[in-house]
Order: C-alpha cells, then structure tokens, then sequence
C-alpha cells in the first residue's frame, strides 16, 4: 500500500470510529457517496461590519444553510447503488484532480463519511507528492455483499485496483481491496454514512 493510500485509509477509518447511523444491508437501496461534514470554524469576535448580515456574526449557519451543507446532492434509489457509485469514484483519480474526487465524494455522503472526504479534500500534503509521481488509480467493482459475523449490519464492497505513475508507483500490480461501509436512508434516497477501508 503507497504511503498517500495509507494516509487516506487512516483518516477513512478515524472518521468510522466516530459513530454514524447505518442501515441494515437487507433494508432498502442506498445512494453511492463518500461524504464528510465540514469542520466548524472559530468564530471572530469582532463586531460585523456595515452592511454584514448578522445572523453569520460567530460563526452560526442559518438553519435551512446547515441542512443544505449537511444534506447529499445526489442521493441513490438503493443502497448498492449508492455503493457501487461512491466505490466507482474513490477508486478512480488522478492526482491532479484528488481534490475535486474528495469534494464530489462529499457530496454523496454523510456524517462521517462526509467528514474524511473534505479533510481530505482540504489537505493538500499528499496531493502534492502524488502529483509529482503523475499516480492515478483505476478501479471496478467485483463485489458488493451484505456483511455476516461482526460486519453484520455493513456492506462489503471488493474491488480490483490498478495504481500508475513514475517513482515508486512504476509497475505495481494490480490490487484487491476490501471496503467496509455503511448507508443511511434520507427522506428522498440513501447516501453513504461510513467508508472504511481494510485492504
């Protein structure tokens, strides 16, 4: 596993710790989606100048601006869709464009899943590395099963990766990777709830 990737996975699988609303495999489809809540900002004490509105003053977020930021923007008919489509965009980048993938990952996702996708979005330390190694990542998804045993109540999502790029990314080959995740139901869909990666 790359240092990047393993970077990725240990912030994925911090964010899962935390707790999320899961449904059970066996309910109904869920969306795709790897999404993260943005993290608060300390607030300025400072008065509001002319013309500011004052319900931003501190750091507070109108309460339909917080269901929105908090809320998926494409949510999915069933849970293995949801799945299939957050599996398909967390293992296909490039580089250059891991930002964009992490923001889009977001938008698909809740509450810890949301959360990893823009702090990793956000972080701009390891896009950098793997930007100058032109790395990219083609994946397909060969499986997604609901979890028996102690991944009861998780989806197992396989996937078959190929990782390029010059340096140390040069001729490594192909990978299975296994993904435990979590969906929770919205009013008009599912979205992904927790992506953790243990391969």
């Amino acid at each position: 596993m790359t240092r990047a990737r393993a970077t990725l996975t240990v912030l994925l699988v911090l964010a899962s710790l935390s707790g999320c609303a899961a449904s059970s495999p066996t309910s109904a489809p869920a969306p795709l989606g790897r999404s993260v809540a943005a993290t608060p900002r300390l607030a300025s004490t400072a008065p509001a100048a002319s013309g500011e509105s004052t319900t931003e003053q501190h750091g507070t977020i109108p309460p339909g601006a917080a269901r929105q930021q908090s809320t998926p923007s494409a949510l999915a008919a069933t849970p293995q869709a949801a799945l299939a489509r957050y599996a398909l965009l967390y293992s296909s980048w490039r580089a250059a464009s891991l930002p964009g993938v992490e923001r889009q990952l977001a938008a698909l996702a809740v509450g810890p899943a949301r959360l990893t996708a823009e702090q990793i979005a956000a972080s701009h330390s390891a896009t950098a590395e793997l930007a100058a190694d032109h790395v990219q990542n083609t994946g397909i998804v060969l499986s997604i099963a609901p979890g028996q045993g102690p991944a009861r109540n998780q989806w197992i999502i396989v996937t078959q990766e190929q990782t390029t790029g010059t340096g140390p990314y040069a001729g490594l080959p192909p990978a299975l990777r296994v993904t435990l995740a979590r969906t929770q139901r919205l009013s008009q869909g599912w979205a992904i709830s927790s992506w953790t990666p243990r391969t």
